[in-house]
């Protein structure tokens, strides 16, 4: 979307949709012409001249055929699309956002958050991986007095055209050379895979092919398998023999084939040669070139084979490791272009119709959260030491290597045990400052904590637990399985002896009790 002028008026967006007014499905342009049924060579390269000179509709209807109709391609195009429902997302205001930036910033997020079909949209916006561009219509409802994109309608490529400048258009009845598509009534999403024009943009042009050539392999595999096994009959007939016995000779050969019987005039044979062979289960061309076919369509869908199709031999976990890694570079490409797209034509028009006067180069992003986080092991042991050394790291750059988030106002964290809570530390800082200072502790104060120093001087509060354990060992001790020592600690438990402990216990709980009642006084 071109950048516009800070005081330029938005045009609000229009009621109804530009294709209902086109009355494109009353026109049967939902029904395609199945261009790959009997596609061949010269068929493909001229639907594709076709698409070079503006008209898209075969080609298109042949990408969607082929990607309904090939197993491998569907699946791996639809592990290409379903990749970015994995990551999380965000929307994040311009750097050093004013408050109102910040606050349209929290609206977009609002308005993204609250799209019921946001997983279908990611999914539409995706289909332009195969077809070059994906284009969806918007459907706009007012709702307390602003504007809001409830529905994102994808349209088939087949009903548009490229004008000579890359225009979108879409064909109508009324004019099949195109109109303009509204302006705020669409979504355009254009898959850049290569600088190319835009009608040779996305890997169904190349898919095509493999398609084509695995179709020829399949359709020779499945006569191959007709004759596998059947031996070559040979009729003769006669010098003399008339055109009506050299039918019922034919008929007879055909018909011993697959009944193995059949009747002939006297003075004719049948010679049986050689079964079919040629092929085992190790060496088939057919196969082969299908299994080709294949694994160049997934290199070229996913980066990679390796992950996609295992064939025990060559695919290891270490090779699927590093392809995977290949792969993650499509991934992080394909989210930064639809999140581009999201940004430029969803949430930009939203906030311009809806807050007057936004900056184009100012409004908040969408964004793909594609970050990997590293090894938390190996930075938990390298950042003290760099810190020890004098190395300043700043806080927000280790939160960011290890996808760690800052902690909202209030949250709890986490804190070693016996540690105090660094969200309470604030609180806890509060009350001291509430308490008497220590000059100020009167003699009855004092007298308290001489007594409780008295009671509690015990030079290992382990020693208080020393005969529980004492006895638990030596229970344990004497049993040979888990089962065993459950019964025997469940049977000691009432015996236990605990007499020294429950007496300091008992003598920190009076004390303490004291003690508050003395502060509570004072």
């Amino acid at each position: 979307m071109a950048k516009k002028d800070k005081n330029q008026k938005v045009q609000k967006p229009v009621d109804g949709l530009q294709t209902d007014l086109a009355q494109i499905t009353a026109a049967g342009r939902v029904i395609a012409d199945h261009p790959s049924n009997f596609i061949t060579p010269a068929k493909m390269r001229g639907l594709f001249e076709d698409a070079e000179t503006g008209d898209i509709t075969a080609q298109h209807e042949l990408f969607a055929d082929i990607e309904e109709r090939d197993s491998d391609i569907g699946a791996n195009m639809g592990t290409r699309k379903r990749a970015l429902l994995t990551l999380d997302w965000r929307v994040t205001p311009p750097r050093n956002a004013t408050p109102k930036e910040e606050a349209q910033a929290q609206a977009a997020f609002e308005l993204v958050d609250g799209l019921a079909q946001f997983e279908d949209l990611v999914i539409d916006l995706m289909d332009a991986v195969g077809h070059g561009f994906a284009a969806l219509e918007i459907g706009w409802t007012l709702s307390d007095g602003l504007y809001y994109p409830t529905a994102f309608t994808h349209r088939p490529q087949s009903w548009f055209k490229w004008n000579k400048n890359d225009q979108l258009l879409i064909k109508t009845p009324n004019n099949p050379m195109g109109d303009p598509l509204w302006p705020l009534g669409w979504v355009v999403h254009s898959h850049k895979s290569r600088s190319v024009q835009q009608a040779r943009n996305g890997l169904f042009r190349t898919l095509a092919w493999l398609y084509m050539f695995k179709h020829y392999a399949v359709h020779d595999f499945a006569e191959f398998l007709e004759l596998y096994g059947m031996p070559i009959r040979i009729g003769k007939y006669g010098a003399g023999a008339t055109e009506n016995e050299k039918r019922t000779l034919l008929r007879a050969v055909a018909e011993i084939g697959h009944n193995a019987a059949g009747i002939m005039p006297e003075g004719m044979e049948i010679e049986l040669h050689q079964a079919a062979s040629g092929t085992t289960a190790t060496s088939n061309p057919f196969l082969q070139m299908a299994d080709w076919c294949e694994k160049s369509a997934a290199r070229l869908i996913l980066g990679q084979t390796l992950t996609s199709g295992a064939d025990g031999k060559s695919s290891t976990n270490a090779l699927g490791t590093v392809h995977n890694e290949v792969r993650r570079d499509l991934l992080v490409s394909d989210a930064k272009q639809v999140a581009q797209t999201i940004t430029r034509q969803i949430i930009l028009p939203w906030l311009q119709i809806n807050y007057p006067n936004t900056d184009p180069a100012r409004a908040p992003k969408f964004e793909f959260d594609t970050r990997e986080s590293e090894d938390i092991k190996i930075f938990a042991d390298a950042i003290p030491k760099l810190v020890d050394v004098g190395v300043q790291i700043p806080e927000s750059w280790v939160r960011d290597k290890l996808v760690i988030p800052e902690p909202a106002e209030g949250e709890r964290v986490l804190a070693r045990p016996g540690e105090t809570n660094p969200v309470n530390q604030a609180a806890l800082a509060a009350l001291s400052a509430r308490l008497p200072a220590a000059a100020a502790v009167g003699k009855e104060q004092r007298a308290l904590d001489a007594a409780i120093d008295e009671a509690l001087e015990v030079p290992d509060f382990n020693a208080q637990l020393n005969p529980i354990i004492k006895q638990a060992v030596a229970a344990l001790a004497a049993c040979e399985s888990y089962e065993e020592a459950d019964a025997a600690l469940t049977a000691l438990y009432p015996q236990l002896d605990n007499c020294t402990l429950q007496g300091y216990m008992q003598n920190a709980l009076f004390l303490s009790d004291l003690l508050g009642q003395a502060n509570a006084e004072n």
